[in-house]
């Protein structure tokens, strides 16, 4: 029951009575389990958790009660407190739980979220508000606030203690190695459980009382002759844990923990080695924004992390528990990362300009050493690459990331030396034991596209002929050029290298249609993609598109139309030819690369260029018109992506030969891409005819072919429904209707009995044109189509 007054109220304070005298019996037998881990498969175990449970259910009681004293609190619930911290306090997750379910009752009560009700995202909760009793009415928010306001100091004293007894539980023991019963995982999760009964504790006592409280307990432990390790640690995860809920800078408790970091007596043997170096890489990870605006701090920080911490920890042995070695390192290598990445322009400024060399030179190192996981080695090349970034002397920047990448380069080289005299293009093999690329190619890749996020440079300063990233590209080209030629056998190296490219040409932008290493980049890809096709290869000339094309450059354009037929027309052929067979063309790279040629006629300037001037789009069209249908009927499920790819591209195509998607603009280009448009859709003779009939008979077929595959599901029909709409809707109407009305007449049997009465050709094409200016009712009859096709071809298999 909610209940503390009346019948209610004395049954729920004989009930606390009750469990209160039987702990008092039980806990005493425990009291050794305060320091000591317990074995929780032992029969004192087992019967302390019975009690430990019910303790654990009396918490919203315990807050209603104590409210309703109203300041008057019986010893009877001070002792219920005391018991349900006595268990908190147990080395034992289960009873300790116990004790935790009794706090997080207590503050969800005072919160007003304890009751299931309450939940907004519960569908049962949702159905059931609406089923409520006459009478009922959702809390008023501000007497929900009053209510708590009221609450608080009543509360504050029991959450002051369960604050400081919630610290003596986070600590580990002293030598975890040596307690039989100490299981690491399950005690992670007990602190975390820990946390967050102390985070919402902020609510009632303020998170100042517990950073104020933290630093007593720090005082106190650095004034020991021996500091306990232990208790340092749980003073970090108690501020851990409460840092994101006070304001910034206002108190003096963390700065001082900082200070104290690069001094603290870190272990050198043991668990404890790791568990409190991950308390120091916690700390700074959580504090890296204070340390971007305290220069001070940070400097002292960086050094202590460079060139003390993170070396200190490849030589320690492994734990009992095998992952905890990686955690300390990943957690130390993420605190170096962020704080590299949050105050690199702290970092760069300060000591005149001299810091950064000093960090950079000894992060390398630590990336150079093998000793390290390759994903933490990673993650300190792009906090390298964060600091260079805001350098404003781009000399400088070009110069310190070119010594960076020969830096990597150097473990390489006997991979290099290794290598036949010329690539084994598409007969290549993986090599390695787990089939992924050597861990120093991708460091090496992860070098070269290390400095992004670049922020704007200063107006002031002379505009370089050169971009200092793309200068290195240039630089180094002949390496990077040997680790792709080789090794286009592994995909994931490969992806890396797309990403690493688009990155480097998305924020280089401005420079990249003056640089020679532009084309060269893209051949390179090109030749890769002949070796071994991937459908990232089509997503990075993809992107490359859309960072170039509406610049509208004569000589950027002729570029990009070269690269798209270069992709396309090998893909368009092989689907023409093959149909939908997976072997021959993976669905994703077939995907990929149509996806492509949509993002590229979508521009005016690379249509007009090339339907106008190349010699691969007439091919590519008439191969796209040929494959849809057959791609449709033979795999309509694996190749949706592609055949809706290819809808948009030849949508495109119609559009662009209607001039009502110039919006009025008369320009000579654009009327000249008017005619191109329609002479290729609708006048020009290609290998298979002209593309207009046969493309009206596609879609009539994909229609078909669609139909049992539950055509209002998916996006095959509506992009059907978007090439019908475009042919309608331009100077292909007069044509197209034709062909459209004789196409859905003289469709073979069982299809023919489909379209009959309202749904008649006749009738069919004279709403499709009405519909034409509504995208929604126009696609939603394409549909009704397609469906009244699927009652036919139904009725037809049972016939």
């Amino acid at each position: 029951t909610n209940e503390v007054t009346g019948l209610s109220g004395q049954l729920v304070v004989m009930v606390v009575e009750t469990v209160v005298a039987a702990c008092r019996q039980m806990l005493p037998l425990t009291q050794a389990n305060l320091e000591t881990w317990m074995d929780p498969d032992s029969e004192l175990a087992q019967r302390v958790l019975v009690v430990g449970r019910l303790v654990s259910e009396l918490g919203g009681g315990f807050v209603r009660l104590v409210c309703l004293a109203d300041g008057q609190c019986p010893n009877v619930l001070n002792d219920l407190a005391d018991v349900s911290l006595h268990f908190v306090r147990l080395r034992h997750p289960d009873l300790g739980r116990c004790g935790l379910d009794f706090w997080y009752q207590a503050l969800s009560a005072h919160l007003g979220a304890e009751s299931q009700e309450d939940d907004p995202y519960d569908e049962e909760t949702a159905v059931g508000v609406r089923g409520q009793p006459e009478g009922w009415a959702p809390k008023d928010p501000d007497r929900e606030s009053q209510r708590r306001n009221d609450e608080r100091p009543l509360l504050v004293p029991h959450m002051q203690k369960m604050v400081k007894v919630h610290w003596q539980a986070v600590r580990y023991p002293s030598e975890p190695e040596q307690e039989a019963h100490f299981e690491w995982d399950e005690f992670v999760r007990f602190r975390e459980m820990c946390s967050i009964n102390i985070t919402e504790a902020c609510l009632i006592v303020t998170p100042r009382w517990i950073i104020e409280y933290v630093g007593q307990v720090l005082e106190e432990t650095c004034a020991k002759p021996s500091i306990p390790w232990q208790d340092i640690d749980a003073c970090v995860f108690v501020l851990t844990g409460v840092a994101s809920r006070a304001p910034a800078g206002q108190d003096t408790v963390i700065p001082k923990l900082i200070e104290l970091l690069p001094q603290l007596p870190y272990p050198t043997e043991g668990f404890k080695a790791l568990l409190l170096r991950c308390a120091a890489s916690r700390l700074v990870l959580f504090t890296s924004g204070y340390l971007a605006l305290n220069a001070g701090p940070c400097k002292e920080i960086l050094r202590f992390l460079s060139m003390q911490h993170l070396p200190s920890i490849p030589p320690l042995k492994q734990a009992p528990d095998p992952d905890a070695k990686k955690y300390c390192e990943a957690l130390a290598c993420d605190a170096l990362k962020m704080v590299m990445t949050a105050a690199r322009k702290t970092i760069v400024a300060a000591d005149d300009g001299n810091l950064w060399r000093d960090v950079v030179t000894a992060v390398i190192g630590l990336v150079a050493d093998v000793r390290f996981n390759v994903d933490c080695r990673a993650q300190l090349v792009f906090g390298i690459g964060q600091v260079l970034s805001v350098l404003q002397d781009w000399n400088e920047l070009q110069q310190m990331l070119s010594i960076f990448v020969s830096r990597m380069e150097e473990p390489i080289q006997p991979i290099l030396n290794a290598l036949p005299a010329q690539p084994l293009g598409a007969s290549a093999q993986k090599q390695t034991r787990d089939g992924k690329a050597p861990l120093e190619l991708k460091l090496y890749i992860a070098s070269v596209s290390s400095v992004y996020n670049m922020p704007a440079r200063d107006p002031g300063l002379p505009r370089p002929e050169k971009h200092p990233v793309l200068a290195v590209v240039e630089q180094h080209f002949a390496t990077i050029e040997k680790v792709c030629i080789h090794h286009t056998q592994y995909e994931e190296l490969m992806e890396q290298l797309c990403l690493a490219f688009s990155y480097i040409l998305g924020f280089s932008r401005e420079f990249v249609p003056t640089s020679s290493i532009f084309v060269p980049m893209m051949k390179l890809m090109a030749k890769c993609c002949e070796q071994h096709p991937q459908p990232y290869y089509m997503g990075l000339v993809r992107s490359v598109i859309g960072f170039f094309a509406a610049n509208a450059n004569e000589a950027m354009d002729a570029i990009l139309v070269d690269l798209t037929g270069l992709f396309i027309e090998p893909i368009a052929r092989s689907v023409a030819s093959n149909g939908a067979n997976p072997q021959s063309m993976p669905p994703p790279i077939s995907g990929a690369a149509f996806e492509m040629m949509a993002e590229a006629v979508r521009h005016w300037n690379l249509s007009l260029l090339s339907i106008r001037n190349s010699s691969w789009m007439p091919e590519v069209l008439d191969c796209t018109v040929e494959a849809l249908p057959r791609l449709c009927e033979e795999g309509q499920a694996v190749y949706e992506r592609t055949i809706c790819a290819m809808m948009r591209f030849l949508r495109n195509v119609l559009l662009w030969g209607d001039p009502e998607t110039s919006r009025g603009d008369t320009a000579a280009e654009l009327v000249e891409l008017q005619k191109q448009a329609q002479a290729i859709m609708a006048e020009r003779e290609l290998r298979r005819g002209k593309v207009l009939p046969r493309l009206v008979t596609a879609l009539v077929r994909l229609l078909a072919a669609a139909a049992l595959n539950n055509p209002s599901r998916g996006e095959v029909v509506p992009s059907v429904a978007e090439v019908f709409r475009a042919l309608l809707m331009g100077p292909f109407e007069y044509s197209a209707s034709q062909l459209i009305h004789s196409t859905f007449k003289n469709l073979p049997g069982p299809l023919n009995g489909a379209l009959t009465g309202e749904q008649e050709p006749q009738r069919l094409l004279q709403q499709l044109k009405m519909e034409k200016g509504d995208t929604r009712r126009f696609t939603k009859t394409v549909v009704g189509v397609a469906e009244q096709f699927a009652v036919v071809l139904k009725k037809g298999q049972f016939a």
